[in-house]
């Protein structure tokens, strides 16, 4: 056909032929592209079938990337895995969100970005499950698409994630308490799995709340009173304390006295022991506990499995576990009226029936039907912090006095092992009750050695005066008692702390309503500060509630800022 020809332009899918007498020649290729190769020869070649019809690609305007202006930035977040087949598989994304507007057109829409390996893969997948939404919960509507190599979804109008609000939220207390109780509510509305609350997308213009695509993590607060979402106004309108606390006023507050200090519990932050005793580390420790070595005997480092430095072991070590600490220096400034406070706690069926007694045992009753099952026993001091938050403002204690508040948390736990038994379970059901005991834990952490080392014993008397010997135990197949992980943190609140319960509910001058959340607290009595001279470190004297003084192995010793490198 182009044999001899001249001037030939192909355009689309047009050919024009242009020849010498100013005659056009019109040739429709489909589906086709045409090669010219030497004179006299035409290579033709089928052009691949694109599915756009299939996919319903074709159904959405299609952007190029110049043409969405990216106004602002509203947050990103990294993925490394997804929910595929029953199982986590790994997946490498960045996700964006932008308000962005459209080339020719004055609208803001929300523009939703993936960037890395997997970008497309993941575009694709949300690509098909929003532009076939056909649930009446999803509001975030389809408007257009981009398939460069940083794939975009368009959706019509502004939309924030509740997970991006909640990261806002920072500092606050009544609003940041608000938006989770909004967002759970809204959650248990959609019937969203815990899994999905990420999925949770605020429209800023309108207040409706919508499922969408994946966004930021979002946080959740249960509570006892139920709150229907659509009586609930608008987590942008609750902008401020006041307004949430009128709500919570107006809306049975008076039943979230637990609820409100389960959160407030929740806005502390973890003290590195080395950043008050002035030493540098080559490991960050803002999250990592120091652990116990059981075998050793020795506080050390979990990241690296390092053993600690002895100043830190010496600090640890005078801390006590009924107290709260102020400031820098863990001046002393509350204690338990009662003396320690603390829970054990398990979860499985071996053990069951758990009662403290009068000489300061916790007894469990054993269950001879599992007596193969593993099990563990959890050790929790987070009955103090509590007491703390709810009493703190009710002790007197000014703003300038408090600081920084922080207090010692012990994180341990006992697994029970099964080990051969020479009874079979009919035989140790013949048996009388058998009982598990443990032993109250010392109020200091130097003392934990001798604590550890004869934490639980079992016994056939109900008040634990008699103990089963070892040999005995192993003979009947009683589980093996083991120390699993301990571990020693520090837990700081900022001041003031939170929450002033009394703003809306709670009077913390009735001795009876702060006994029925927790056990009392009393301001720490004689708190004198003394200076030593004595090199390179400064002591600071912390007497206890009696008049006696502590004795001097338990003063709580705060180097000088000595910069020493954590082996």
């Amino acid at each position: 056909m182009f044999n001899e020809a001249q001037d030939i332009s192909i355009s689309g899918d047009v050919a024009n032929v242009v020849h010498r007498d100013q005659y056009n020649g019109a040739t429709t290729i489909i589906n086709q592209i045409v090669r010219m190769g030497r004179p006299g020869r035409t290579i033709v070649k089928r052009e691949r079938k694109r599915h756009d019809i299939n996919s319903g690609y074709n159904q959405y305007r299609e952007i190029i990337r110049g043409d969405i202006h990216r106004l602002e930035q509203i947050c990103e977040d990294n993925g490394d895995r997804e929910w595929k087949d029953g199982q986590f598989v790994e997946t490498s994304y960045r996700r964006t969100v932008h308000r962005a507007r459209v080339y020719g057109d004055d609208r803001v829409f929300t523009a939703i970005s993936f960037h890395g390996q997997d970008a497309e893969k993941i575009w694709k997948k949300e690509f098909m499950k929003y532009s076939q939404a056909d649930d009446p919960a999803v509001l975030l509507q389809l408007f257009a698409i981009n398939r460069s190599k940083v794939p975009t979804l368009l959706f019509y109008d502004e939309w924030l994630p509740l997970g991006h609000l909640d990261s806002k939220m920072e500092g606050t207390f009544w609003e940041g308490y608000y938006l989770r109780v909004y967002t759970y509510a809204w959650q248990e509305r959609l019937s969203l799995y815990s899994s999905e609350k990420s999925r949770l997308w605020l429209n800023s213009r309108t207040g409706h709340v919508s499922s969408g695509p994946d966004g930021p993590f979002a946080n959740l607060a249960f509570t006892s009173v139920r709150y229907n979402c659509e009586d609930m106004p608008s987590a942008i309108e609750m902008a401020t304390a006041d307004t949430c606390l009128r709500f919570f006023a107006q809306t049975g507050a008076g039943n979230l006295d637990f609820d409100v200090l389960q959160y407030a519990g929740q806005q502390h932050f973890f003290t590195p022991i080395e950043s008050l005793l002035g030493i540098d580390s080559l490991v960050d420790h803002n999250h990592i506990p120091c652990r116990r070595s059981t075998r050793r005997g020795l506080w050390y480092h979990v990241l690296r499995d390092c053993i600690s430095c002895d100043e830190v072991r010496d600090f640890i070590g005078k801390l006590r576990l009924d107290t709260v600490y102020s400031g820098a220096q863990l001046d002393k400034i509350a204690v338990l009226k009662e003396g320690f406070a603390y829970t054990w706690d398990t979860i499985s069926g071996v053990l069951s029936d758990q009662t403290p007694i009068d000489s300061g045992l916790t007894r469990f009753q054993f269950n001879v039907r599992f007596p193969g099952m593993r099990s563990s026993i959890h050790f929790y001091t987070e009955v103090l912090e509590q007491a703390w938050l709810s009493q703190a403002h009710g002790l007197g204690l000014s703003t300038s006095d408090l600081e920084t508040c922080s207090i010692p948390d012990l994180d341990f736990h006992l697994n029970l092992e099964p080990r051969h038994k020479q009874f079979g379970v009919s035989g140790l059901e013949t048996l009388p009750i058998v009982y598990l005991f443990l032993r109250p834990p010392p109020l200091y952490l130097a003392d934990i050695n001798s604590w550890l080392s004869r934490v639980s014993f079992w016994s056939f008397d109900r008040n634990g005066t008699s103990e089963i010997p070892e040999t005995e135990c192993e003979c009947l197949g009683l589980p093996y008692i083991a120390s699993g992980r301990i571990g020693i943190k520090l837990r700081t609140w900022p001041n003031p702390p939170e929450p002033d319960t009394n703003s809306i509910h709670f009077d913390p001058d009735d001795p009876s309503a702060s006994s029925q959340l927790s056990p009392l607290l009393t301001p720490a009595a004689n708190r004198i500060h003394q200076r030593r001279k004595q090199k390179q470190a400064k002591v600071v004297i912390i007497h206890d509630t009696d008049s006696e003084s502590e004795p001097e192995s338990h003063q709580l010793s705060m180097p000088k800022q000595k910069r020493v490198k954590v082996a």
